[in-house]
């Protein structure tokens, strides 16, 4: 029988605390208190938060993109784009705010990154709340400020035909040019909604060669696109929900979508609702909310899709809880660097007020169980946006009661 001596204990201990001072490892979903007080790091910034999402600049910076109402009861309407900028251990660093027109409405939905580092936001803008609505665009240097060569000091607007437009997603082409997809409705009952594809020049001028002056309008597309790609080829596949077209690098809308590489995608971890992520294959993954067992139940469920909109069957699309609750809604999806697919969103219990939660599957769509509490936990904020950083640790973005709220989770 081996017996430890007390010197040979304290000698295990030193051998420990040398490597990190614990011998048991952090459980996957833990929150990490390295960063903020305690994992959490939260921000006054104003009413009618609407978070989008974060992306890791290149010196491990967190940047944030968020929407709120910086006026009140002077405009409750109103609101701006601001971007939030917190140092690699949720320091923060400052806000920059953007509007599209001085006291009126600019919406943020999507987000995506230049090769250069430049955050591109592209939403919806209106001069008043009954004043015809825009896409619009807006361009970040990686410091936070508005890039004046882009636009007309860092802002774009475009007015589709038809009423009510919206922007919905974004991507950033390889050689600069900027494609945003969205909706406008039918002009009356009698007409169909339309779906939109708006491509820029790299300096925010519309690029002529594509669709009429810039702009593409097709009934038959996939309503508000929820997700974007460049393949290959030049050609376009937008996603909304489980369907897929697929229109060619001029905007023309074609009869089939062909597999191919992907050169430039959405943005992990933005999204909203039923949110779209595309895999490094082309593939697709969509969460959605489902009728759960209970009457006034809903669960959250994420399927796969090829490029073409078949479903994968060997996917397991298992229908899931955020932390046991009896509701939840998935409003976030983001990969991981292994292939694990990560979903954030809003969770309570029937009659409870709403909060938020996380789940993350195996690349095969089973609950990782070895995340949290069987795969899934509970946040004390609704989770709108993921960010996955260089490290694999996860950071949940949302907001509360007017504040930005940061939660950092280990992920190993």
């Amino acid at each position: 029988m081996r017996t430890f001596t007390f010197h040979m204990i304290a000698g295990l201990l030193a051998v420990g605390l040398a490597f990190g001072g614990n011998f048991a490892q952090a459980q996957a979903g833990t929150l990490d208190t390295t960063f903020g007080t305690g994992g959490i790091v939260t921000t006054t910034i104003g009413d009618n938060l609407t978070t989008l999402t974060a992306i890791e600049q290149s010196n491990g910076d967190i940047a944030v993109v968020t929407g709120f109402n910086n006026e009140g009861n002077a405009n409750p309407t109103g609101e701006v784009v601001a971007l939030v900028r917190y140092t690699s251990d949720g320091t923060l660093i400052g806000t920059t705010i953007a509007s599209f027109f001085a006291n009126g409405i600019s919406s943020p939905s999507a987000v995506a990154v230049q090769s250069n580092g430049d955050i591109v936001v592209a939403g919806t803008a209106q001069t008043a709340i009954d004043a015809p609505q825009l896409f619009g665009v807006a361009r970040f240097k990686p410091n936070g400020q508005l890039d004046k060569t882009f636009g007309t000091d860092g802002l774009v607007t475009t007015e589709p035909l038809g009423p009510f437009p919206s922007a919905s997603a974004v991507i950033v082409q390889p050689n600069g040019q900027i494609l945003v997809g969205g909706f406008v409705d039918g002009t009356n009952r009698h007409t169909s909604g339309q779906t939109v594809l708006v491509r820029y020049n790299s300096n925010g001028s519309l690029d002529t060669t594509f669709g009429m002056g810039g702009i593409v309008e097709v009934v038959a597309g996939v309503g508000s696109p929820t997700a974007l790609a460049e393949l290959s080829s030049g050609s376009y596949l937008a996603v909304g929900g489980t369907s897929s077209v697929e229109f060619s690098s001029t905007g023309v809308l074609q009869s089939t979508v062909t597999p191919e590489k992907l050169v430039a995608a959405t943005l992990s971890g933005a999204g909203c609702c039923a949110p779209v992520l595309f895999q490094p294959n082309g593939d697709f993954v969509f969460a959605q909310a489902v009728p759960g067992h209970g009457r006034l139940s809903t669960d959250a469920e994420v399927s796969r899709f090829s490029e073409t909109g078949v479903e994968d069957s060997s996917f397991s699309s298992t229908p899931f809880m955020f932390g046991g609750n009896t509701q939840s809604l998935p409003q976030a999806i983001a990969l991981q660097s292994n292939g694990q697919i990560v979903v954030g969103g809003i969770t309570n219990a029937h009659g409870t007020p709403g909060t938020g939660g996380l789940a993350r599957l195996n690349s095969n769509g089973d609950l990782d169980t070895t995340f949290a509490s069987g795969g899934s936990l509970m946040s004390g904020q609704v989770v709108s946006g993921l960010l996955i950083q260089t490290d694999g640790k996860i950071v949940a973005i949302g907001g509360i009661d007017g504040k930005l709220v940061l939660e950092r989770y280990l992920a190993n």
